[in-house]
């Protein structure tokens, strides 16, 4: 129940460039169905299955959601598990 107004009026906290190390971005060949735990910027912290669509040695870009709350992110390596 707390999930939509939070989607609705809430936006998803990324890494930064440095952190995920730009540099080294790796496209995903085809989306890989995911797990990933998600920080809103009011600090919760959310489980959402998504599409892992890039990735670095650090991090996996992460796409979630349904239009018109539709999603990506960057978040560490360590917060995402494969199906």
């Amino acid at each position: 129940m707390t999930d939509l107004p939070r989607r609705a009026l809430r936006q998803p906290r990324s890494l930064v460039p440095e952190q995920y190390a730009a540099a080294a971005i790796t496209p995903a060949p085809t989306q890989i169905t995911v797990s990933a735990w998600v920080v809103w910027e009011d600090g919760v912290e959310e489980l959402v299955e998504g599409q892992a669509v890039a990735w670095t040695t650090r991090a996996v870009r992460v796409r979630w959601g349904v239009p018109p709350h539709l999603f990506e992110t960057w978040v560490w390596a360590g917060a995402v598990s494969r199906h």
